[in-house]
């Protein structure tokens, strides 16, 4: 079971390069947030089946996959979802406007920043 902190929002990393990803849970807990990684789509969905994330950040290719369908099912269920990228600007589709978009390399503190204002009620 997921520990996590009422009223605190509920941050989804979804990165393979375990590094980045200690970075961006890192800035996210400085700024107070709950945050679960996974490193492929897989964990990611279980993840999302114990909890839906207040909002989630994910890396665009994985070793099981692309995001861009879990991002669609995050944006759909009403969590405001960044994908970040290290291919080309326009490699995601513009059916996935509402994500937001990174290019990487992206500092953890633009990511934490971004997950602040979605979440700021």
């Amino acid at each position: 079971m997921l520990k996590t902190r009422t009223n605190t929002p509920h941050i989804l990393v979804v990165e393979d390069s375990v590094l980045v990803a200690m970075a961006i849970e890192d800035a996210l807990q400085e700024r107070g947030f709950n945050v679960v990684v996974a490193s492929t789509l897989a964990g990611a969905r279980e993840l999302i089946a114990q909890q839906m994330p207040t909002a989630a950040l994910l890396d665009l290719q994985l070793p099981d996959g692309i995001s861009l369908d879990l991002a669609l099912h995050l944006h759909n269920m009403g969590c405001p979802v960044a994908i970040s990228s290290g291919f080309e600007h326009d490699s995601i589709p513009e059916g996935h406007g509402f994500a937001a978009q990174f290019r990487k390399p992206v500092s953890p503190d633009i990511l934490a920043e971004w997950a602040t204002c979605v979440t700021v009620a």
